[in-house]
């Protein structure tokens, strides 16, 4: 049974259970917690192996150039873009205002009580052993890419690094799938507990946190990705969507970029005539460091968990969501279960509890679903953008592409 199956069945199964239950049990609250402990476990090095290596990548000599300069910053745009868009139906449609969850009053009190000059303080870390330590994110953030930009500088002599974080960051991925073979049944003790001790008024919130993100996934499919086709790569919107369609598909199933990517590139090359060249470095490129369905997923899962909470985000927390929530996409592996991962990231780097992944992690995967659609298409849409300005676009072969191959 595929493991999505399995995790819908333990969030299903937990919903009934904690309805007939009515009441909260202490194993299975304990059991959650070791989960989304579980996960915890992993956040602090797998954000600095994967920032490193994806700066080092990024930083490469023989890659930065015109076509790298114009691949980042077209993703870059087109996550911040995302990002802004899920803050904004957040706002608007609240999803998680009517579940007045409560907190520890000194928890908000401290959190909230934030300034300009304190934050820049507070993310240079004296000692970035003890911000790994304590899990002080954003202090392992800017430390990672001021590590990497040295290791970048020093050439030659920096390659072994470079290679045993890309070993590492492969470990921790395998460790990520591990811990979510026992996603199941964390999600069953998560919601169980949840619906148990909330009731079935959960429910409904929940459903309107998954319209709220299909929405916002949706506008940047047929919204932005439509316009930037349309209007700056100025292409036919239709022959993209059936030259893509096999990676949809699987990118939709799978919910996983990664295992995505040779598809994405074989529809990229033969289906819209991008040069293999192009597609090559842009959309693997992109499979690591172009998560715009994940960066939605973030923010509005952020701005769930707030509202649930009734914890109130400041204008500057709201900046520090863009940026953490872009970090994040950028930092995550294209695989299943990472979007669970990184949220802890930006919901430490708001002072909103952690404790409040077990919310959304029994719909994660619905999530996943449709922000893997969005991941995969931002990045072709990318290369089709690079492969026209650098002329390496066949546009009759472009033009051919149809549902039935």
């Amino acid at each position: 049974m595929k493991a999505w199956i399995k995790i819908l069945i333990g969030l299903v199964s937990g919903v009934l259970f904690g309805l007939i239950a009515k009441e909260q049990f202490a194993a299975l609250t304990v059991l959650g917690k070791i989960f989304i402990d579980l996960l915890k476990m992993l956040v602090g090095i797998m954000v600095f192996s994967s920032i490193v290596t994806g700066v080092c990548h990024i930083n490469d000599p023989k890659k930065l150039g015109r076509i790298g300069l114009r691949t980042i910053t077209f993703y870059m745009l087109t996550t911040l873009i995302a990002i802004s868009m899920g803050v904004v139906i957040g706002y608007v449609f609240a999803p998680g205002s009517s579940l007045d969850l409560m907190t520890d009053a000194s928890f908000v009190s401290e959190t909230t009580r934030i300034g300009i000059l304190d934050f820049v303080s507070s993310i240079i870390p004296a000692n970035p052993f003890a911000a790994l330590v304590e899990g002080n994110i954003m202090q392992v953030i800017v430390f990672a890419i001021l590590f990497a930009l040295a290791v970048t500088l020093c050439g030659e002599k920096g390659k072994p690094i470079v290679e045993f974080f890309e070993s590492l960051a492969a470990v921790l991925n395998t460790l990520t799938h591990i811990i979510m073979k026992l996603a199941p049944y964390g999600v069953f003790a998560l919601i169980a507990s949840a619906v148990g001790s909330m009731g079935a008024k959960v429910i409904w919130p929940l459903i309107q946190f998954l319209l709220c993100l299909y929405l916002a996934c949706s506008i940047q499919l047929f919204g932005v990705f439509t316009f930037i086709l349309k209007f700056i790569i100025k292409t036919p919107v239709m022959p993209f969507f059936k030259g893509m369609k096999d990676a949809i598909v699987l990118a939709f199933t799978t919910s996983s970029s990664a295992a995505t990517l040779p598809v994405t590139m074989e529809c990229a090359k033969d289906e819209l005539g991008i040069s293999e060249d192009i597609s090559g470095f842009v959309l693997s490129l992109g499979s690591t460091v172009n998560m715009n369905g994940a960066a939605i997923g973030q923010a509005i899962s952020a701005l769930f968990i707030a509202q649930a909470y009734g914890i109130e985000l400041t204008w500057l927390k709201i900046g520090v969501l863009v940026f953490t929530s872009l970090l994040t996409a950028i930092g995550a592996a294209g695989i299943p279960g990472q979007g669970i991962v990184m949220l802890s990231v930006v919901l430490a780097s708001v002072g909103l509890p952690v404790e409040g992944i077990a919310l959304v992690a029994g719909v994660d995967r619905i999530r996943e679903m449709i922000s893997c659609v969005v991941n995969v298409l931002g990045d072709a849409v990318a290369a089709l953008y690079v492969a026209k300005k650098e002329g390496q676009l066949n546009e009759k072969k472009y033009a051919s592409a149809t549902w039935m191959t």
